[in-house]
């Protein structure tokens, strides 16, 4: 589970950092291509991402990669939930608050997701 957390983490930072990350890629546009494919199951990764921060929140000395997961989560949830206006209307509002900080989020994400993936834990 956590395996998926971190692969979670990668797919939002990619999701919520693209306009600065296509700056950093030249030519290749590798960015925008995978930001493309993965921007309709953006909802399923930000709900994943919300859920499993939430579960692991209270591991010893991983609040900071717990919290950078449940933002990512709540940016990318923005916009979804139709059916029901409360939820919709909550997540609207979380969405708009962090939209300002949407890039600092998701380059965050991808940077802790990666490290995590990788088993390098300075952090966690």
């Amino acid at each position: 589970m956590i395996i998926l957390y971190e692969l979670a983490l990668i797919c939002a930072g990619i999701l919520l950092g693209i306009t600065t990350l296509d700056k950093w890629d030249g030519s290749t546009q590798i960015f925008t291509k995978a930001a493309s494919a993965l921007r309709p199951f953006s909802a399923v990764i930000g709900g994943i991402c919300l859920i499993l921060g939430i579960w692991f929140l209270f591991r010893p000395f991983c609040t900071f990669r717990d919290i950078v997961g449940i933002l990512a989560g709540l940016a990318l949830l923005g916009g979804t939930f139709q059916n029901s206006p409360s939820l919709q209307d909550f997540f609207n509002k979380a969405a708009g608050f962090l939209n300002p900080y949407q890039v600092i989020i998701g380059i965050t994400a991808l940077i802790l997701g990666l490290l995590g993936l990788l088993n390098i834990a300075f952090i966690c």
